[in-house]
């Protein structure tokens, strides 16, 4: 399968040949056609799978036909656990929509002065991009409202979790319209994720994408048996001091042992 096979705007298909995107990743072919039909999404994806643009293409698509009324309130809503998550899908949904000028992306975060976020929110925008505590703040401030929200997604609720942000997303997930569509992508699936998304998520399709196990030919694992700690200690600084040794990683039990 090609991008080209996948129904998406001209505009958006103009983006991703300048990116040299050819073929679709396997959460992008599995997940962009399923998110296209409306569908809520559960998927687990790892890093660097593609999933930001998996989700990003379809939802960008679907804002692609200009409004002839500026929004006043945002569409899409992409709910993150960092700064630094915030910025890059910020970035790549700006890059995606290089040639879709009408669509204005949004993006608060901690750490950042209010006049100047209030600034940028008093502005026509649909895509909201947001960690959920400075989200909260702008909510409980009237600066914010989410009543138009079209597509809800979790990013990296993992993270979330073990951040300890699963009340603030419950929270946050009771202020969107019950019609709007909820994907929620994480990089594992495990027992505190399939609860939150019994709550949040709508009969959803599930997607999980194992990946592939990385061969390291070069790798030559050994055993080297010793008598004592003083044994080992040798046996450490002899294999440290080898000339041919360039660099090494050496994991201790425990703090004092590391010392």
């Amino acid at each position: 399968m090609e991008f080209k096979d996948l129904g998406l705007h001209p505009a958006l298909q103009k983006a991703i040949s300048k990116l040299n995107y050819t073929n679709p990743t396997p959460i992008q072919e599995k997940a962009i056609p399923m998110i296209q039909e409306g569908k809520d999404l559960l998927a687990s994806a790892q890093t660097g799978t593609g999933k930001t643009a998996a989700f990003l293409l379809p939802m960008l698509n679907r804002l692609a036909k200009p409004n002839k009324k500026a929004p006043h309130n945002p569409k899409v809503l992409i709910l993150v656990p960092t700064r630094e998550l915030a910025l890059q899908v910020s970035e790549e949904a700006e890059k995606y929509s290089q040639f879709v000028p009408h669509i204005k992306v949004v993006t608060i975060f901690g750490g950042v002065p209010y006049p100047i976020q209030k600034r940028k929110l008093s502005r026509p925008y649909e895509i909201l991009v947001a960690t959920p505590g400075r989200l909260m703040d702008h909510m409980e401030r009237g600066k914010i409202k989410l009543k138009d929200i079209e597509t809800f997604i979790l990013d990296e609720a993992d993270r979330m979790l073990d951040m300890g942000f699963i009340e603030d997303v419950e929270y946050i997930s009771e202020t969107i319209p019950e019609t709007s569509q909820t994907l929620l992508f994480s990089a594992t699936l495990d027992r505190k994720i399939f609860s939150l998304a019994k709550n949040l998520l709508k009969d959803p399709e599930e997607i999980e994408i194992t990946p592939e196990k990385t061969r390291h030919e070069n790798i030559e694992q050994k055993i080297h048996n010793v008598d004592d700690l003083h044994h080992k200690h040798r046996l450490l600084e002899h294999l440290l001091t080898d000339d041919t040794l360039n660099q090494a990683i050496v994991f201790t039990s425990t703090k004092s042992y590391a010392d």
